[in-house]
């Protein structure tokens, strides 16, 4: 049943079993693939996790590159930029 999917709780039950502890520790460990298939879908959640990290990175790394650039070409024409004042202050 766990090689199925079914829960653990469910296969403790019918087994009558006092605790899912005691479905787990004698059946999971006979059955590698079952923690194998838990392990790779945890996985598959890490790199997009990881693409969304690096997409942020790159979206501020690309702003602050274009900030340099405008000061950059602001210092080369003598001109500096006003400061914007927000509201309230």
């Amino acid at each position: 049943m766990l090689a199925a999917g079914v829960d653990v709780k469910i296969v403790s039950d019918t087994l009558g079993h006092s605790d899912t502890r005691i479905t787990r520790d004698i059946y999971q460990s006979v059955l590698p693939h079952v923690g194998k298939s838990a392990a790779e879908a945890t996985a598959k959640l890490v790199p997009l996790r990881r693409k969304a990290e690096a997409e942020d990175a790159a979206r501020k790394a690309e702003k602050a590159r274009k900030k340099a650039q405008r000061a950059k070409k602001a210092e080369a024409t003598g001109k500096k930029r006003a400061k914007r004042k927000k509201p309230g202050k």
